[in-house]
C-alpha cells in the first residue's frame, strides 16, 4: 500500500497521499488499472476521432504562450477557451484580475519525475512469479524504504534505493514489442528541475527484484525531469502532477473556489490536473471544466448528448 500512496509524490506520511493511495488501490482492486492497446497515442487518436466526428478540428504544431496574443474567438459570442495547461498560461491574459493573478502566482509546483524507456531482449525475470504477469509494478522494498525515498526527494535529494513506478505493457499487449522481446518504462521521483539521468538507479532497483534484468537491456532512453517541460510546458520543472498535491493545494487548486475550473476571464476555463480532482489519469478535471462551461453558457445539452 505504501507504494500506491507514494504516487502522490509528496513527503510521507501524508494525509493527501493516503487519500490518493486509498482511491487508487480501490480502483485497482475493483477493476484493475487500464492500459491502452497500442500505447498512449491510441487515447489521443480516439479523442481526436471523436472530436472530428462532431465537427471539430485539431491544429497541431502551434505553441500557445501568450493569451493576449491568441486570437481564440469572441467570448461575447459564446466562444470558449479551455486550457489543459499549467495555470501559468492564464497569467498571460491581459485582463486577469489582481486577486486571481496573486493566487496563480503563489501556486506551488512540486517534485518531478525522471523516466526511462527500456527495450528488452525478453520478459523481465522477476523473482516473484506473480509480478511477471502484472502490468504496473511498484518497487520500493519496505514501507520504511519507500518513505525514505519520498522524504529524500522532499529534502532535495534522491535516494540510492528510490521508489520506482514500473510498467511492463508488453505482458498483455503484444503490439508493444517484437515477438520474444519486451518493453519496460519506469520513473523515479526527483527534485523539481533535476538534471539527473535515472537510468543507473532504476536499473539497479529493478535488478534487485529481478536478477538478470541488466543483461536483457538492449537500449535505454532517459528523460530527465529538466527535459520534460520542453516537451510538455504544463510539466513545470518536470512536475507531472500539475502542482504540489497536499491538503492545502488539494483544496486550493489553483484557487479557493466552488468552481475552480472557471477563471475570472470570460469564456476561459482551466481543465488540467491543476484543478480538482487533481493528478490522475482520469480526465475528470476536463469533464468538470466542460460541464462548468456548458452551465455558464446556459446550454441544456449534457456531455453525454454531445459525446455519447
Amino acid at each position: 500500500m505504501s507504494g500506491v500512496v507514494a504516487h502522490a509524490n509528496s513527503p510521507q506520511p501524508s494525509l493527501a497521499g493516503a487519500a490518493a493511495g486509498l482511491l487508487l488501490a480501490a480502483l485497482g482492486h475493483a477493476d484493475g488499472w487500464p492500459l491502452p492497446r497500442g500505447g498512449a497515442q491510441s487515447i489521443a487518436d480516439a479523442l481526436v476521432a471523436d472530436l472530428e466526428a462532431h465537427g471539430g478540428s485539431v491544429e497541431p504544431g502551434t505553441a500557445v504562450t501568450d493569451l493576449g496574443a491568441l486570437d481564440w474567438g469572441d467570448p461575447g459570442r459564446g466562444d470558449l477557451l479551455l486550457l489543459n495547461t499549467s495555470p501559468r498560461l492564464a497569467l498571460t491574459h491581459p485582463d486577469i484580475p489582481a486577486g486571481y493573478r496573486r493566487a496563480l502566482a503563489s501556486y506551488r509546483y512540486g517534485a518531478a519525475a525522471a523516466k526511462v524507456d527500456f527495450a528488452l531482449d525478453g520478459p523481465i525475470p522477476w523473482s516473484n512469479a506473480d509480478v511477471r504477469q502484472a502490468i504496473t509494478v511498484h518497487l520500493g522494498g519496505t514501507r520504511a524504504e519507500v518513505w525514505a525515498s519520498e522524504n529524500a526527494v522532499a529534502a532535495g535529494r534522491v535516494s540510492e534505493r528510490p521508489y520506482v513506478l514500473a510498467v511492463q505493457p508488453s505482458v498483455v499487449d503484444a503490439s508493444r514489442a517484437p515477438e520474444g522481446k519486451a518493453v519496460l518504462w519506469a520513473y523515479i521521483h526527483v527534485p523539481n528541475g533535476s538534471d539527473l539521468d535515472p537510468t543507473a538507479l532504476i536499473t539497479t532497483q529493478v535488478e534487485r527484484f529481478a536478477p538478470g534484468f541488466r543483461d536483457l537491456v538492449l537500449a535505454p532512453h532517459a528523460v530527465p525531469a529538466s527535459s520534460r517541460e520542453a516537451v510538455n510546458p504544463a510539466e513545470i520543472g518536470g512536475d507531472i502532477s500539475g502542482g504540489v498535491f497536499d491538503m492545502r493545494q488539494a483544496l486550493r487548486r489553483p484557487a479557493l473556489s466552488p468552481t475552480p475550473w472557471r477563471t475570472p476571464m470570460r469564456g476561459i476555463y482551466l481543465a488540467s490536473a491543476a484543478t480538482p480532482p487533481g493528478p490522475a489519469v482520469s480526465g475528470m478535471a476536463g469533464w468538470h471544466a466542460a460541464r462548468t462551461a456548458l452551465a455558464d453558457a446556459g446550454e441544456p445539452a449534457t456531455l453525454d448528448d454531445l459525446f455519447g
